[in-house]
């Protein structure tokens, strides 16, 4: 059984500076995405680029499952090859700063085709390497060391005792829909007078929006992981269909064997005839 690691454990592991050098799979573009602040679904997206000298498989890992789907969030790339990835926050309001992702990347056989299972595979080579991507608002500056965010609002340590960003999961887990915040405190008509009414009206506008918009939600919940389930049996289909090539392959092989073999008993029986009925062969007395 497979062991999830916590990606905190990979980002601040106080021994990665004493481990080898990791040689570089894959390039991530860009290394910081901008999150506008507005509500409503927000789409990114990020472009993976293999440049090791052999095909590589990808995952796609984030802190927030529950606000974020990534698509492809797993797959292979071969030597050379660009793939684009859409990333989408499903309501923007949600966004908070220590949100980020990890693209994780490994050497992987030609011929493996299960995008999922080659992650519970043991790695021999033991190459793997992490790619931080982060996520900040508009107008925000960078630092030097791979798009970290320099604000002093938003920068936080991982060293020491400093806060740490919650352990990142596969965008594919299973998504939480948002709960209703409790309305604990009814609008007082004495406090606000004449406009008590429009206050109680409005309260329960809100109210019948939340409430609609979580059903949304929901639905989107629900479409999503159908979607994931598709692109589950869609590998498996495809796995099928290599393997009846295969097959078919064999065939037309032993299917040309065969005409080669009668073509060559045709021959055999023609020249067989010819000498029975050839007059100038000898002469029996």
């Amino acid at each position: 059984m497979e062991t999830k690691q916590s990606m905190d454990c990979i980002l601040n592991d106080p021994s990665a500076k004493s481990k080898p050098v990791v040689p570089k799979l894959i390039t991530v573009n860009p290394l910081n995405i901008i999150i506008e602040p507005k509500s409503g679904q927000i789409d990114k997206t990020l472009e993976l680029k293999n440049i090791y000298p052999c095909r590589v498989a990808f995952r796609i890992r984030t802190n927030g499952p529950t606000r974020y789907t990534v698509c492809p969030n797993k797959g292979f790339l071969s030597i050379g090859e660009k793939t684009m990835i859409r990333i989408s926050m499903i309501d923007g309001s949600k966004y908070q700063s220590n949100h980020q992702f990890i693209v994780q990347s490994m050497p992987a056989p030609g011929d493996f085709a299960d995008r999922k299972l080659i992650w519970k595979q043991p790695n021999y080579l033991g190459i793997l390497t992490n790619t931080r991507v982060k996520t900040m608002r508009p107008g925000l500056s960078l630092s030097k060391n791979g798009g970290q965010v320099t604000s002093p609002a938003l920068s936080t340590s991982n060293e020491g005792g400093g806060a740490r960003s919650p352990a990142l999961m596969d965008s594919n887990e299973s998504l939480v829909t948002p709960s209703v915040p409790s309305w604990t405190k009814p609008v007082s008509s004495i406090d606000h007078g004449k406009f008590a009414d429009n206050i109680n009206d409005l309260t329960t506008q809100v109210k019948k929006a939340i409430a609609e918009k979580n059903t949304r939600a929901s639905e989107m919940v629900s479409v999503v992981n159908q979607i994931k389930s598709i692109e589950v049996e869609l590998d498996r289909q495809a796995q099928l269909v290599n393997e009846m090539s295969e097959r078919v392959k064999k065939g037309e092989i032993q299917y040309s064997n065969l005409v080669m073999h009668e073509r060559t008993l045709r021959a055999d029986l023609e020249r067989m005839k010819n000498n029975e009925h050839d007059p100038s062969g000898p002469l029996n007395y």
